[in-house]
């Protein structure tokens, strides 16, 4: 029986070095941003686009639009006038969160896929990803030389590579669709293909580096500044609960709180975990 199981554990393995090496040679095509996502982004770029331009562009992309509004009520948002329009929104989201908000969305609608098992797997990994860039942001409370703008992308990176990887098992059949099995490839590839994915999109370092060391903890800290993707792997140590122990692990975290109680360091930052839960609508409880 044991020796059943290696040899299948064997084959598993190297369906997954086969799936790997398509990613790594490009036999699997890169989907790139889409162009709407990439000109409202560069009209964020320039300091002299309009809000009523931009929101003409958002508005010729309902869903966008729709996702957008949503937020006109949002904690983030609150002031003594409301939000009555698309353009207000805008206004009160500000360049940084806006840009955000609108890569958040297209990302989110890039990867589809036909089969109930693999949208199974994608939205559960993807509200994850949602939850860990609520913790990231809020880390920056504590880490104010990280911008909050900054961990919110770097969270919703770390998993990045899971999305083509699970669009792309519709063209692996044999690989076992039972959700452990899909999770198990997931964080075994998911940081070397969302490395290749965010590098062919052209994102900075700081934010490639949160997919690249996905699963890598250092021992010790090399940098004098804390880096983005140290932030972010606290942000997973927090979200999840199969990586607890794993806070105490990470240098940065052993700099930045005196208990490494994981509730302990939950409820320090229990507010601004809720605020952004409710702005990028995760799914989930903060704890």
């Amino acid at each position: 029986m044991s020796d059943t199981n290696s040899t299948q554990s064997s084959a598993q393995q190297s369906l997954h070095y086969s799936l790997l090496s398509a990613f790594l040679k490009g036999t699997v095509k890169i989907p790139q941003m889409p162009e709407n996502a990439l000109r409202i982004r560069s009209l964020l770029r320039d300091p002299y686009t309009s809000l009523e331009h931009l929101s003409r562009v958002i508005n010729s992309d309902p869903p966008l639009a729709a996702y957008l509004m949503q937020f006109a009520d949002s904690p983030l948002l609150k002031s003594a006038r409301p939000c009555r329009s698309l353009r207000d929104v805008l206004a009160r989201l500000g360049t940084s969160k806006l840009n955000n908000l609108v890569l958040s969305f297209a990302v989110r609608n890039i990867f589809i896929s036909k089969e109930l098992a693999l949208q199974k797997a994608f939205r559960a990994r993807w509200n994850a990803s949602l939850a860990r860039a609520a913790w990231s942001a809020s880390l920056t409370s504590v880490l104010p030389e990280i911008s909050a703008d900054d961990a919110l992308l770097g969270g919703l990176f770390q998993d990045i590579g899971s999305l083509p990887l699970l669009a792309e098992l519709e063209n692996w059949p044999q690989i076992d669709r039972e959700t452990d099995n899909l999770n198990t490839v997931c964080e075994q590839l998911s940081g070397q293909i969302g490395t290749v994915l965010l590098t062919s999109w052209k994102q900075p370092s700081h934010l490639v580096d949160c997919a690249r060391y996905r699963n890598g903890h250092l021992a010790s800290r090399s940098a004098d500044t804390a880096q983005l993707y140290e932030l972010v792997q606290i942000g997973e140590a927090l979200h999840n609960p199969l990586k607890h122990q794993q806070l105490a692990q990470l240098p940065l975290a052993q700099q930045i709180f005196n208990d490494m109680d994981v509730e302990k360091v939950q409820q320090q930052l229990q507010e601004q975990v809720e605020v952004w839960f409710l702005l990028l609508g995760v799914k989930t409880r903060a704890r």
